[in-house]
């Protein structure tokens, strides 16, 4: 047997390295062509890549490439509850003659929207109107003075990203999993327009129920509340929500932009788990605080659409129920965009909404309005239903 001479290793290493960079080149040809992260505005071609998949990577990069292309006159700010709710093509944008795009992350803090405004006025995009979620949640625990650190440059394309998006196995797998998302049902994916529709839920529904996200979801937050300090600012001085949502406003009314603060809806489980752990004042104390800061800028209103009304006691099925669908609601914290499109229409004033659905809070009726949403509330304590024994069981096992 003859060993093979230095001059055939030499053409079998040569054409193994060909080899090697030509799959290589078609793996990032095939990546860039299906672009699962919409980051590189390759054609959406449907039946291929028309349907973009919900990725849990480079999203602040998937967003602010999207941003930048739209540059959209009106802006939907805050965390998942906006992201899921507040649909970008709602009408009541057309009518005022906008288009616009949801920034919205999940987890997503004041200091993230602060950081985005920056973003887009760097390159003259800040939205003529914004919608901007804020959540209780953020401020809870609050109990020290902590300076709002400084804003980062935007997510650029760099050789990192190429890496991991481009030239990998992890980036085939996205580009594959886009393919495959055209022919599926109930996929998790993300519009151009920054929307999660979270179509993916139906399926979850469809397999556990609904009672089984809420229960999740109430055990999550009785944790967690738990947790937390009873504060939502410092002694002295302000928190980091503070001041980055002090910064948003400033930021807005400084361009001249058109500002709505959004308290979310909640379902009544949540209000009542909070009220169970002691935390209902210091819900009504922080609707307070958001009024007093809107009040300090022209040009902002606040909209409350957490008060007790017939929305968000929408009844929670029972366990091993698949086939009930609720109209409003994912799980407590999560509403849907049947509802977050009722939000959308009573805070752009569109013609028509219904005006029993949220409540424009304001220094003169803050007080009154909480009295009412108070008194609810109470009502609802007072009152034995399957809804108050449910949390009663919730936060009785947390004891």
């Amino acid at each position: 047997m003859t060993s093979p001479t230095p001059l055939s290793w030499a053409s079998y290493l040569r054409w193994m390295l060909t080899t090697l960079a030509i799959c290589v080149a078609l793996v990032g040809a095939i990546n860039v062509f299906v672009d699962p992260l919409g980051i590189f505005g390759s054609p959406r071609i449907p039946g291929i890549n028309a349907t973009k998949p919900y990725l849990d990577h480079h999203r602040d990069l998937t967003r602010w490439q999207a941003a930048r292309r739209v540059c959209a006159g009106a802006g939907i700010f805050g965390n998942s509850r906006a992201e899921i709710g507040f649909d970008p093509r709602h009408p009541a944008f057309a009518a005022a003659g906008l288009s616009a795009f949801n920034y919205a992350l999940p987890s997503a803090p004041a200091s993230t929207i602060d950081r985005q405004l920056k973003w887009l006025a760097s390159i003259g995009c800040t939205p003529k109107l914004a919608i901007v979620g804020v959540e209780f949640n953020d401020f809870l625990g609050t109990t020290k003075a902590v300076p709002l650190p400084p804003v980062d440059a935007p997510p650029q394309i760099d050789g990192k990203v190429l890496a991991e998006t481009v030239f990998s196995l992890t980036g085939l797998q996205d580009s594959l999993k886009t393919l495959a998302l055209q022919r599926a049902r109930y996929g998790a994916t993300l519009t151009e327009l920054g929307f999660n529709p979270l179509d993916n839920y139906i399926a979850e529904v469809n397999n556990s129920g609904h009672y089984v996200l809420f229960r999740q979801r109430a055990e999550q937050n009785a944790r967690a509340w738990r947790r937390m300090e009873p504060a939502i600012q410092p002694a002295s001085g302000l928190s980091i929500d503070q001041q980055a949502l002090e910064a948003v406003l400033a930021g807005l009314e400084a361009a001249g932009s058109t500002t709505r603060l959004v308290i979310y809806p909640y379902h009544a489980e949540i209000r009542l788990i909070q009220a169970r752990l002691g935390l209902a004042g210091l819900f009504d104390d922080w609707r307070r605080m958001i009024v007093a800061m809107a009040a300090r800028h022209p040009g902002v209103e606040v909209w409350d659409f957490s008060g007790i009304g017939p929305e968000v006691l929408e009844a929670i099925p029972a366990p091993g129920d698949r086939q009930t669908h609720l109209r409003n609601f994912w799980e407590a914290g999560h509403f849907k965009r049947e509802l977050g499109d009722r939000v959308v229409a009573r805070a752009m004033g569109e013609a028509g909404a219904d005006s029993a659905f949220g409540l424009r809070l304001t220094p003169d009726n803050i007080d009154r309005a909480l009295a009412d949403d108070s008194r609810k509330l109470q009502a609802l304590l007072a009152t034995p239903s399957p809804l108050l024994a449910e949390v009663d069981d919730v936060v009785g096992k947390r004891r």
